[in-house]
């Protein structure tokens, strides 16, 4: 078989690993338990609070409000685009047949766009895909699911010849944006559509298209804005800081500075060092993505650890740079670097979690020192990924600016 075309066979071979692991764990929900993650005595906990807020409306009640239809007592954090899904008539009573749905629709794409080309491939999505961050976003069937969904859509522009496949890639930024806010960014990643000459217009439409989405859901984003406490499960900048004593707002600025400072470094180490990121246009642009989905959310606050379920593009991408032999030594360890980071932080809280569970019960006091340590030492880590997409981003956006301005100058 040629390992470098992709076959159905690693396919089945990711959906199979995904799937037997899903499933065991649903059977047997102690698996989740020893790896932190709690249903709180409901499946499918998120998508039961959006339904929860749809019931909520129907009664005559504020879905802004605390709503008594939620085990956790949650009111609508989302926008309110989410709102319209009453028109479909859904009620709690379908939340087991929404949850559903949103994880497999979550799996397909994740097995579509990915499309392993051999079984090392395969194995290496699968450890992320079972790993706990999207382990807990399966459990509860968060909306970021659906939005993982939508965002795949974005990659139709990565080659479109005519304006078709690129308003159907920009109307899934913007629909992205419209649902969950922090998609906004991504507009960014048109800077990968390929060939470079239709670029700046495709960038202008995407970056017009989420700012317009953006502005609609402005006056909500502050529901959107809680406090998400230090812990297991969660990933974001201040954890670091607020540990060290600052608060989330004061460290915001020195946050963002630190990966800046970072990117900047490693961008021009590679451009000096005449070194380029190579990649299927589609397979880039989907990169460059989910790149920016999770660096935006690092930087913007706390969030659960279910938002790492973007770093499954950027984590593909980096396993081919690292896997061609015809890139320099020193790309490919560097990405192998990123690969072993992602694998950490993607598994670190989970591993701690198994540890503190297989030992008698002990003081939550103790048990709070315990994760305090762990942050210090493993905080680092995230950082450094962050860097590094950051520095990667970077340069790929100065290289596709140096090619569209070369083109220009030749015409």
């Amino acid at each position: 078989m040629n390992t470098t075309t992709p076959s159905l066979r690693p396919v089945g071979l990711l959906a199979t690993l995904t799937l037997g692991v899903w499933l065991a764990c649903a059977a047997w929900p102690r698996l989740l338990v020893m790896l932190g993650i709690y249903d709180y005595g409901t499946f499918y906990l998120d998508s039961y609070a959006l339904l929860a807020a749809l019931d909520a409306m129907r009664t005559g009640a504020d879905p802004h409000a605390v709503n008594a239809l939620d085990p956790l007592l949650r009111y609508h954090v989302y926008s309110d685009w989410w709102l319209a899904l009453r028109r479909l008539g859904l009620t709690r009573e379908h939340n087991f047949l929404v949850g559903t749905a949103w994880v497999g629709a979550f799996a397909v794409t994740a097995w579509t766009t990915a499309r392993p080309r051999h079984w090392r491939e395969a194995v290496w999505l699968a450890t992320l895909l079972v790993s706990p961050p999207v382990l807990l976003a399966v459990n509860r069937a968060n909306n970021d699911l659906v939005i993982f969904v939508v965002l795949a859509g974005c990659g139709v522009a990565a080659t479109a010849t005519g304006w078709g496949r690129s308003l159907v890639a920009v109307a899934c930024l913007a629909l992205a944006t419209g649902l969950k806010y922090f998609p906004a960014p991504a507009a960014l990643a048109f800077l990968w559509v390929r060939p470079v000459r239709r670029m700046p217009a495709v960038l202008l439409v995407a970056l017009l298209a989420a700012g317009l989405a953006f502005a609609s859901v402005w006056t909500e984003l502050d529901r959107g804005r809680f406090t998400v406490g230090s812990g297991v499960h969660v990933m974001g900048a201040p954890l670091w800081w607020r540990d060290l004593g600052w608060k989330d707002t004061a460290s915001a600025l020195p946050g963002v500075l630190l990966i800046v400072a970072g990117a900047v470094v490693l961008a021009l180490s590679r451009i000096t060092a005449g070194l380029a990121a190579r990649g299927e246009p589609r397979e880039r642009l989907r990169a460059a993505l989910g790149a920016i989905v999770v660096l935006t959310c690092f930087v913007a606050g706390v969030n659960y650890a279910y938002r790492w379920i973007f770093i499954l593009w950027p984590a593909l991408w980096l396993w081919r740079q690292a896997s061609d032999r015809s890139r320099a030594n020193r790309e490919r360890w560097a990405a192998r670097s990123g690969c072993v980071l992602v694998g950490l932080c993607l598994w670190l809280d989970g591993g701690l979690c198994v540890a503190v569970n297989l030992l008698p019960p002990r003081d939550p006091v103790w048990v709070g020192h315990v994760q305090f340590i762990f942050r210090q030492w493993t905080q680092p880590l995230h950082w450094l990924l962050m860097m590094l997409l950051a520095g990667w981003l970077l340069e790929g956006g100065l290289a596709t600016v140096r090619e569209w301005w070369s083109l220009r100058r030749e015409n």
